[in-house]
C-alpha cells in the first residue's frame, strides 16, 4: 500500500529527528565517563550533597531553595559551555587585553592570553549557575571527605547568595567577587572545622584554593602567567580575609549586611583595607583624557562603558611583578581612583590611563616606582618617552597635582599629553 505523500513526509521527518537525537545522544554518552565506578560516583555525590544542604542551612540558619539540581560534567563539557566564546572574548578583545598587559609589563612579550579562559574553566572543581551545581568529574572526588562536601558547601553558598548590583568596572567586579567568593571559601572552611570537631580553624587560604582549583598545583595551567593568576585568584584569597574580618567584627549578621546595596564593597581597596570599607570611603571619580585627534575610535569596555577602572589591586600586581612586595603595597595603597580608555586607529592602538592618588606625595611615589619598573624591564628611554617592543610610552605628573597620566601607543605621534583634552 502506498503511503500518502504528506504522511510519508511526516514519517521521514520523525525518522530524521530521531536520528539526530540518537547521534547527539551517542556523542554525549561518549563524553561522559564510562566505567563501573560512575554509578557509585553519582550515588556518593548525591549522598554528600543532601548532607551538605543540611549542614549549610544549619550553619547559616537559612533555608535554601527547594529545587537545586546537581550535575556531573567532564572538563570538555565545561569548556564547551563556559569557555572563551561564552565569555564574549573574541580574538580582537583578547588582543586588546594583551596589548594593555604587555604595555604595563604584566606579561612577557612571548606570552599570550589566548586560551586563558579555557584553561581556567578546565581547572574548576565545581561551578554553580543559578540553582544548578556542576561538579567536574576529572577534578572532583566525592569520597575525599571532608573536602568533597566542603566544595558543595562552597557552591551552595553561591546558590543562596543575593544578587549584587551589575558591576560598572573591572575594579568593582573584583570587589563584588571578593565578597561572593570570600563568603563561599569561608563557609567551606567553617564546615571543615566543624567536621573535625574542633573550634573554628584558621585554614590557610592556599588549602581551599588548591581544593577548588587543583590543576593550578598540577602544572597544567600553561596559558596563565603568575600575574594573571594572581589577579584571577584575588577574589578567593583576599575575599576570605575580608569575610573573616566582617565576621570577627559582627558575626554572620555583619556578613549578611554586606550584601545590602549600601554595604556592598565597591573597590578592591575596600577588600585590601578594612578601615576604608568600614569608613564607607569611595573612589574618586576620574576622567581619562581624550585625544584631540577624533580619528581615534574608543572601544567600549566589557561593562558597556567608554572607560574602565583597574583599581588598587591591579596597580599592586603590576608593580609587584618587578618591585618588592612591601614597595608595591606601599605605593599602591595611595590609590584613590583611576580611569582608562582603549582606542584604535587603522592598525594602531592607544592606551590612556589616568590615576588619582590620595596626595601629591603618593603621586610622586608612584611616578618613581613606575620609572624604576621601566628601568628594570630595560625599556629604552628616548627623551620624554620610552620605547620597547614596538610601543611608545609616556608617564607624566605635575608635582602640584595628585594625578598621573600614562599613555601608550604603537603610534609615537599621539603620546604627547598636550594632544589630549578632558
Amino acid at each position: 500500500m502506498e503511503i500518502a505523500t504528506g504522511v510519508k513526509q511526516k514519517i521521514i521527518g520523525v525518522i530524521t529527528v530521531l536520528t539526530i537525537f540518537i547521534i547527539l545522544g551517542a556523542l554525549f554518552i561518549s563524553e561522559r565517563p564510562q566505567n563501573s565506578e560512575l554509578l557509585a560516583y553519582e550515588a556518593q555525590l548525591q549522598k554528600i550533597f543532601e548532607d551538605a544542604k543540611n549542614q549549610f542551612e544549619y550553619i547559616r540558619n537559612v533555608t535554601l531553595p527547594s529545587e537545586i539540581k546537581l550535575f556531573v560534567y567532564t572538563k570538555q563539557q565545561a569548556i564547551d559551555r563556559w569557555g572563551e566564546d561564552s565569555f564574549g572574548l573574541d580574538a580582537s578583545n583578547v588582543l586588546r587585553q594583551e596589548n594593555i598587559y604587555k604595555s604595563l609589563f604584566l606579561i612577557e612579550e612571548n606570552e599570550s592570553l589566548d586560551g586563558v579562559i579555557m584553561d581556567w574553566v578546565a581547572s574548576w572543581t565545581a561551578v554553580s549557575v543559578g540553582n544548578e551545581i556542576y561538579v567536574i568529574y576529572e577534578n572532583y572526588w566525592p569520597w575525599d571527605m571532608p573536602n568533597a562536601e566542603a566544595v558543595l558547601i562552597h557552591e551552595l553558598t553561591h546558590v543562596w547568595q543575593a544578587a549584587l548590583p551589575v558591576p560598572t568596572s573591572y575594579d568593582v567586579n573584583r570587589a563584588y567577587n571578593a565578597l561572593l567568593e570570600g563568603d563561599a571559601v569561608y563557609m567551606a572552611d567553617y564546615y571543615k572545622a566543624q567536621y573535625n570537631n574542633s573550634t573554628r580553624l584558621n585554614y590557610a587560604n592556599s588549602l581551599f584554593i588548591s581544593l577548588v582549583f587543583p590543576q593550578l598545583n598540577a602544572a597544567v595551567y600553561p596559558s596563565v602567567s603568575d600575574t594573571v593568576s594572581t589577579l584571577n585568584l584575588f577574589s578567593y584569597t583576599y575575599g576570605k580575609s575580608f569575610v573573616s574580618t566582617l565576621i570577627d567584627n559582627g558575626g554572620w549578621d555583619q556578613l549578611n549586611q554586606s550584601y545590602l546595596f549600601e554595604y556592598v564593597p565597591s573597590a578592591t581597596a575596600h577588600i585590601l583595607h578594612f578601615d576604608k570599607y568600614f569608613a564607607g570611603e569611595t573612589a574618586i571619580f576620574v576622567l581619562a583624557p581624550i585625544p584631540v585627534d577624533n580619528n581615534w575610535v574608543r572601544i567600549p569596555s566589557s561593562y558597556g562603558y567608554l572607560s574602565d577602572t583597574y583599581g588598587e589591586f591591579f596597580v599592586y600586581v603590576m608593580l609587584n611583578n618587578w618591585l618588592s612586595d612591601s614597595k608595591a603595597q606601599e605605593v599602591a595603597s595611595g590609590w584613590a581612583g583611576d580611569s582608562f580608555s582603549y582606542y584604535e586607529k587603522d592598525c594602531d592602538f592607544l592606551f590612556v590611563w589616568n590615576i588619582t592618588w590620595s596626595s601629591t606625595e603618593c603621586a610622586s611615589e608612584f611616578t618613581q616606582a613606575f620609572s624604576e619598573m621601566l628601568n628594570i624591564v630595560q625599556a629604552n628611554p628616548q627623551g620624554d618617552f620610552w620605547f620597547t617592543n614596538g610601543r611608545y610610552l609616556t608617564l607624566s605628573w605635575n608635582p602640584n597635582e595628585k594625578s598621573t597620566l600614562i599613555l601608550c601607543s604603537t603610534d609615537q605621534t599621539v603620546i604627547d599629553p598636550s594632544l589630549f583634552t578632558c
